[in-house]
């Protein structure tokens, strides 16, 4: 197989792949190993487990490769409607590689003989839009607004000094006396 490029911060790409060996021998693989050395192996480069899936398409049952990536992955259905007959003729086992594994560094992978890449789909970006404001409430800047004229303190302030000061007198009379 050809080798496959992946950018540096790819984001969102599912890469499907069919793995074209007997089925016992990967089963053996993943109850002796573990399903990041077998993804290592096969795409020659190394993998954890969050980067890849290794299952039989035979755990799906009746729902199917083209709908798990669909439910479970959200990529639109005409992207796997071109892909349709493709997914629906695998058998044995499928390894499908996530974007994160070249999330810090541009990666070449030059995939063994027994790994054939069957498709690549992006997932879809979230709609980041918001809806418009219901009311004008909701609106920035559209709270209670400030009083147009500041409180009246000086009058408070003045009474409470004379108070003060009336006080401090009375105490040194008081202590003279």
């Amino acid at each position: 197989m050809t080798q496959i490029e992946m950018k540096r911060g790819e984001h969102g790409v599912i890469r499907v792949f069919a793995i074209s060996r007997p089925i016992a021998e990967v089963a053996k693989a993943l109850r002796e190993g573990d399903r990041a050395e077998l993804g290592t192996a096969l795409l020659n480069h190394p993998v954890t487990d969050r980067d890849i899936e290794i299952f039989p398409l035979s755990d799906l049952g009746t729902l199917g490769l083209a709908n798990y990536l669909s439910e479970g992955y959200d990529i639109s259905r005409e992207d796997l409607r071109r892909d349709r007959a493709r997914l629906e003729a695998l058998d044995g086992y499928v390894l499908l590689l996530h974007a994160r594994v070249a999330a810090q560094e541009a990666v070449t992978l030059r995939p063994d003989p027994d790994l054939t890449l069957i498709a690549t789909y992006g997932e879809p970006r979230a709609d980041m839009t918001a809806a418009p404001f219901p009311s004008e409430a909701a609106a920035p800047y559209s709270g209670a607004t400030a009083p147009s004229e500041p409180a009246r303190r000086a009058p408070l302030v003045r009474a409470g000094v004379v108070l003060i000061v009336a006080l401090c007198l009375l105490l040194l009379w008081w202590s003279l006396s």
